[in-house]
């Protein structure tokens, strides 16, 4: 995993609302970056949400925002 990517994953957690998963959290930097060799798959996604203390994981590969 590398930073630039790290640091797409929070941006793109902040935009986020609800439930969402590791595949829209990919789904959406793809939308904004393009494809990238920088860009990894759902399960550093899983790894990097699993870090954060404003995000709980209320399902199976689902997360949300405690904060909104």
């Amino acid at each position: 995993m590398n930073k630039h990517f790290e640091r797409w994953v929070y941006e793109t957690v902040e935009e986020m609302d609800e439930v969402f998963t590791g595949h829209e959290i990919i789904a959406r930097i793809v939308e904004k970056k393009g494809t990238s060799m920088y860009v990894g798959n759902a399960q550093q996604v899983g790894y990097l949400l699993n870090k954060l203390d404003n995000i709980e994981r209320i399902g199976e590969g689902e997360y949300r925002r405690l904060d909104v």
